[in-house]
């Protein structure tokens, strides 16, 4: 007589399934055992076990779904990456209110900043509405042997809208120095740029951009509610003329068109920010913007620097993969 107890005889008995494969399947990812356990239980080798699952998977008898809430945005933001040639994409949530977008988005750049900013970096970064909502959002911490440099020059009249305001801003948290462009955003005459680019205070400034380990900014649309001509940045009077151009969207007060080119306007020859060109060599480009109306200059922007990093709302994603 037969012990109906033995351990072979349960394993035989626990191995008796109408499927096999799919019995595992179930113990392992239904009732949660471990691939030991299941071994155990139907008396397979381990190997067995593993080489079961990743064939249950391989036919389709599994198909794994994440019920998780944000996991929308991490099927955008893989779809990005894939679309764009992407490092990385962070989308967030699109609001209700299109009122909150620029501080959810500010919200997600101050969390990249603290994750991604460590002793000995270089942070170099442009202004803009998006940006500046990202500084209340800043923890502060101290760095060491860190700084931030602006990317973009100064107003006469400091606003928040001033660009270098968010390069200082974004240098107290971190408690390190900034570096400035100590002269107008604009200038009448392109020899006077070229004149103070030769200065040795502004020179240095220029060539610790080009070194910095990440470039962080935003793109503008060309429109008069845009930031920049809304109020006065860039003479209003130079919207027509630079549309007419081909100019589809603004990245630090530069005027491109929809495939990423400077388009050829004096007002690019009179800007004193630092050069795409230079921006776009930087080894981490993070771009920060969203919104419908930023769709067509978003394109342009990540054809422009050739952008590494894109932050992002949920609806202008989905847009951005479409495109």
């Amino acid at each position: 007589m037969h012990d109906k107890t033995s351990g072979s005889s349960r394993a035989r008995a626990a191995a008796a399934s109408s499927d096999l494969a799919v019995k595992t399947a179930w113990l392992y990812y239904v009732e949660g055992l471990t691939q030991e356990q299941i071994a155990d239980k139907l008396g397979l080798n381990r190997m067995k076990v593993a080489r079961t699952l990743a064939s249950c998977i391989a036919d389709g008898i599994v198909v794994t779904t994440i019920t998780a809430p944000t996991a929308r945005q991490v099927e955008l933001e893989r779809a990005l990456e894939v679309r764009w040639s992407l490092d990385a994409a962070v989308v967030v949530p699109t609001p209700s209110d299109k009122d909150h977008l620029e501080r959810s988005i500010g919200h997600a750049v101050a969390l990249y900043l603290a994750e991604q900013m460590q002793d000995g970096m270089t942070l170099a970064i442009g202004g803009g509405a998006t940006l500046h909502a990202s500084l209340g959002f800043l923890a502060r911490r101290t760095l060491k042997d860190a700084s931030v440099v602006a990317l973009v020059g100064s107003l006469p009249h400091s606003q928040w809208i001033n660009p270098s305001i968010v390069a200082a801003r974004v240098a107290e948290a971190f408690g390190v120095d900034s570096y400035q462009i100590t002269a107008p955003v604009m200038v009448n005459d392109p020899a006077l740029r070229e004149l103070l680019w030769r200065q040795p205070a502004l020179k240095a400034v220029r060539e610790r951009a080009a070194a910095a380990d990440i470039a962080l900014l935003t793109v503008g649309e060309m429109s008069a509610d845009a930031t920049v001509f809304r109020y006065g940045i860039v003479p209003a009077d130079t919207l027509a003329p630079l549309k007419a151009q081909g100019a589809v969207a603004n990245l630090l007060c530069s005027f491109v068109d929809a495939e990423g080119r400077l388009v050829d306007h004096e007002v690019n020859h009179q800007v004193m920010a630092i050069g795409l060109d230079v921006v776009g060599a930087v080894p981490n480009v993070v771009l920060a913007a969203g919104g419908p109306h930023k769709i067509a200059p978003i394109r342009a922007a990540l054809k422009a620097v050739k952008a590494n990093v894109l932050i992002t709302d949920s609806d202008t994603a989905a847009s951005l993969v479409e495109a």
